[in-house]
């Protein structure tokens, strides 16, 4: 059995937010829904980091690549994985400029199903992020920024839309 993650999905659209949370849920993954990028931020700083991030690079009130640096810029968030979501009309240097601010990988719109569960499944950072979550779990004293809070409340119960 593969292990839950938690993924929380930053993005404007609701079509985009939908489908990522339906796939994912589908998946048995903990899923939390954003559109906005300072309640996201709030959310994470109450409840820990999450193991994974889709984030929209166009957002209000703060772009995508600020919420990166934002996370970046703190040692609690430095092991989230960033997966940066484009439009299919960005060009190479909005990718380009994705990967430097930090996503570790970028998936064009529009979302197909086998795409995503491919990329949560089978990325890299997927084995560190469910041995740190063990790890977490049996030794809470050792961790270093309040995550083990999380993972018994708080990701299971999100879903978070705002109109």
């Amino acid at each position: 059995m593969q292990q839950q993650l938690r993924i929380m999905v930053l993005d404007a659209s609701p079509t985009s937010r939908k489908i990522l949370e339906i796939i994912l849920r589908r998946e048995g993954h903990q899923i939390a829904c954003f559109d906005d990028p300072l309640a996201a931020l709030r959310f994470l700083c109450r409840q820990g980091p999450a193991d994974l991030l889709f984030l929209s690079l166009d957002l209000p009130k703060m772009d995508g690549f600020e919420v990166l640096r934002r996370l970046r810029d703190k040692p609690r968030f430095r092991s989230m994985a960033f997966v940066a979501l484009l439009h299919e009309h960005d060009g190479v240097l909005v990718r380009l400029k994705a990967r430097l601010a930090g996503a570790q990988q970028v998936v064009a719109k529009p979302l197909v199903r086998q795409q995503i569960v491919a990329l949560v499944s089978a990325y890299p950072w997927r084995r560190a992020a469910v041995q740190g979550a063990d790890q977490r779990a049996r030794d809470p004293a050792r961790d270093d920024g309040g995550v083990a809070y999380c993972l018994g409340r708080g990701w299971q119960t999100v879903d978070r839309y705002v109109p």
